[in-house]
């Protein structure tokens, strides 16, 4: 049995509480340490030690691994804690925030505090620059402005994402319209799925995605399945471009997960081995899925080398030309020029 079928059953067991089942030949030892280490890069270590807890695994593993839950416990604690604070400043001058991601989709878990995430995401709505004032003023924090769609601060040891916009609006250029759809919808269950999945296909196109994001989608799909209207959705998919990238999903989410997602795609739209090579990427990812350890001027070639190895994740995502999307970076680059050399 591969690495990521024990993971996927190790996940499906702790959302549904079922122990995992890993056929008749014992798994070596030496190997749980290395699926404890992909459970850790994809974000679900905390997740799958509900399952772990169940069964028979050495213990010099088991012991970590069962730790991990209360790490993410209490980081979830903090930044939960952290995010009040910034929204109860922001009540009461009468701005809305809307949550995005994070302790939004943690709530769709068999406990909250098992989703395991960085940054905290905020949107004011169309007050975003008065937002950071009040957070700059009352909260004593120095505002960052080094990205397209949203400026960033840290409170008190979490990072604070303050999102003007949903998406990047200058790359690519097909966000523009699905920005435009996106304000229009939000907050919704249609707004929720097509946000995370834009989500997720703009940091698969750059880099990778987690087992984490792929039970986000899976979760959120299933948790909002009677309220999302799903034509609508399938329409604003076709639209933007992401059927290639959502049909690579839904794929994956009714292997792993046995749960259908009613997106229908024609069958040639992704090839017969695509939601395998993607399935495989989202596991154990590539030289170019972490960037946080390449910086200056080191970080240049870096990402042009990136940017030809992720050619095909990009067709899956965009309908962009390639041309188009080259220009788009550059000139998003260049606005952002931080960006160029630094992670931002």
């Amino acid at each position: 049995m591969r690495d990521q079928e024990i993971l996927f059953r190790l996940i499906r067991s702790a959302l549904g509480g079922q122990q995992p089942y890993f056929g008749t030949t014992p798994i070596e030892a030496s190997r749980w340490w290395t699926l404890f280490r992909l459970a850790q890069r994809g974000r679900v270590a905390a997740l799958t030690s509900l399952a772990v807890a169940e069964i028979d695994i050495p213990r010099d593993v088991k012991i970590p691994w069962l730790a991990e839950r209360e790490k993410a416990a209490s980081w979830y604690r903090y930044q939960e804690e952290v995010q009040q604070e910034v929204v109860k400043v922001m009540e009461r001058r009468l701005i809305d925030t809307l949550v995005l991601k994070g302790t939004t989709l943690a709530q769709y878990y068999p406990q909250p505090e098992l989703r395991q995430f960085g940054d905290v995401d905020l949107y004011f709505y169309a007050r975003h620059d008065e937002a950071d004032d009040v957070a700059r003023r009352e909260l004593g924090v120095g505002i960052l402005d080094n990205s397209h769609h949203h400026t960033k601060y840290d409170l008190r040891g979490v990072t604070i994402e303050s999102h003007r916009d949903f998406l990047n609006r200058r790359y690519p250029r097909s966000n523009r319209a699905l920005e435009a759809t996106l304000k229009k919808m939000a907050p919704s269950a249609n707004f929720e799925v097509l946000y995370l999945l834009r989500h997720l296909g703009v940091h698969f196109a750059a880099g990778r995605i987690t087992l984490r994001d792929v039970t986000d989608f899976y979760l959120t799909c299933r948790t909002h399945h009677s309220d999302i209207n799903w034509p609508v959705v399938q329409d604003v998919i076709k639209r933007s471009g992401m059927l290639p990238f959502a049909a690579t999903l839904c794929t994956i989410i009714e292997r792993r997960f046995e749960y259908r997602i009613p997106i229908t795609f024609p069958v040639y739209i992704i090839g017969n081995d695509t939601a395998e090579r993607v399935e495989t990427d989202v596991v154990y990812g590539s030289h170019y899925s972490d960037d946080s350890h390449v910086d200056g001027l080191a970080r240049l070639p870096w990402k042009v080398r990136r940017w030809f190895a992720c050619r095909w994740k990009r067709r899956l995502v965009y309908s962009d030309s390639e041309a188009s999307l080259l220009f788009a970076s550059l000139t998003s680059h260049l606005a952002k020029p931080r960006s160029i050399l630094h992670k931002v």
